[in-house]
């Protein structure tokens, strides 16, 4: 079986008995990968490390060997294995097409038969790669991997989750945890062939896959065991698309404060957190566990968190909450106020560190205009409440703060343990 090095990348026709390799790509196309990928991280503000809604209990597979960390760019990794944990598919194989089709590249634009983009996905009709009028993969398939809501095939997180639903809804790839053989048979469907004159690609992509951590039922043994072993995890590494521990910041007053990465998106809160006909709210994921542990132990119901408020606070980051006393007795907020470091004499700035403490960058309360309880807030043209700011790398302040005028996450979020939670829950 061929070792595991890297080909050139395959631009190639799955139908139609066509076949050729591509000139090689690697060095020009990492550049234009890192491009994209920086592109993407100023756009989103995401580190990527968590996509399209991937659940974090979703099985990711394998921990990425020291093959797949020397490899993939980190970045191209993270995407890899949230779209494997997205569509239930072991991420070392998606990985390997990767590889096999663009050495982990961009590959954009046709490749001169109709496939495009870093997973050579067949795109124009009665072409090499998609002949006939009938709809193309892409047509059928096309999967907006970053939440940006545009899915576009060189487009490295669009096309790796458009190939992931390819894999296992068209070419019959397994669950993770599938067998080896039947993990062949889906890259043997997904090139066309098992083999031709000019790759052996179904073995080259299952030999790949091994060395990165595949150990799938009848998996070969990889061709250089020390680097098929599991590498030390990389800092802030989210492992899939759950929630990344990240670095500890410090102690704050309800407990240890970490810097998560990841999941970089929203989600909404539990009704029990909400004011009755508040409809639904949303916040970063990130701090949803924060907000449900303040709003059960202090009594409050939260009456805002993502919202264009501001355009540069933190609202537009669904990193802000704006609370009131689920009862009407506001010595609640004043506690809960309290608790996050709000004192009188810094009210009229309510920024950490003076009036706010770890993870906390800014509190609202009795003494700031337009903020505080019904007897404090006057005029108060927001109604009463008890405004709440999480530190992020979005926040004023911050080098990523921008004006927003809809959603996009902040690179990272400081967040509070919850007792009696594990940090990466």
């Amino acid at each position: 079986m061929p070792g595991p090095a890297l080909i050139a990348a395959a631009g190639r026709a799955r139908r139609g008995g066509w076949r050729r390799l591509a000139a090689p790509v690697l060095g020009g196309a990492l550049g234009a990968f890192a491009a994209v990928i920086g592109t993407m991280i100023a756009i989103t503000g995401t580190d990527l490390s968590c996509l399209a809604g991937a659940s974090a209990s979703a099985a990711t597979g394998p921990a990425p060997s020291r093959s797949a960390r020397a490899d993939i760019p980190r970045a191209r990794l993270a995407i890899y294995r949230a779209a494997g944990a997205r569509f239930h598919l072991d991420w070392t194989f998606l990985a390997s097409i990767g590889a096999q089709e663009c050495s982990h590249g961009s590959c954009a634009g046709d490749n001169g038969s109709g496939c495009a983009g870093p997973m050579q996905i067949s795109f124009r009709r009665g072409s090499p790669c998609s002949p006939g009028s009938g709809p193309t993969e892409w047509d059928l398939n096309r999967t907006d991997g970053d939440g940006d809501g545009h899915a576009d095939i060189n487009n490295p997180a669009d096309a790796i989750f458009t190939a992931a639903r390819v894999l296992r809804l068209s070419k019959g790839a397994p669950r993770t945890g599938g067998s080896y053989a039947s993990y062949r048979q889906a890259a043997c469907r997904y090139y066309g062939a098992c083999a031709d004159s000019s790759a052996n690609y179904a073995d080259q992509v299952m030999a790949r896959a091994v060395q990165y951590g595949f150990r799938g039922v009848g998996a070969s043994a990889p061709t250089d065991p020390a680097r098929a072993l599991a590498a030390p995890v990389a800092s802030g590494d989210a492992g899939g698309c759950g929630q990344a521990a990240g670095a500890m910041m410090g102690a704050g007053p309800l407990g240890p404060v970490r810097r998560l990465y990841a999941p970089a998106r929203l989600a909404t809160l539990s009704t029990f957190a909400v004011a009755p006909g508040g409809g639904l709210v949303s916040c970063d994921a990130r701090i949803v566990a924060d907000v449900n542990y303040l709003t059960r132990r202090y009594g409050v119901w939260v009456t805002a968190c993502y919202a264009i408020h501001s355009l540069t606070g933190d609202h537009p980051l669904g990193a802000a909450i704006d609370v009131v006393p689920r009862d009407g007795d506001w010595s609640r907020t004043m506690r809960l106020a309290r608790a996050i470091g709000w004192q009188p004499v810094c009210a009229g700035s309510g920024t950490a560190p003076s009036c706010a403490r770890l993870p906390f960058r800014f509190v609202a309360y009795n003494g700031f205009p337009n903020h505080g309880d019904p007897a404090h807030c006057v005029p108060c043209a927001g109604g009463a409440h008890l405004h709440i700011s999480w530190q992020t790398s979005s926040s004023l302040g911050q080098p990523d703060n921008r004006p927003r005028t809809t959603y996009s996450p902040a690179r990272w979020i400081d967040a509070f343990t919850v007792p009696g939670q594990a940090p990466s829950a």
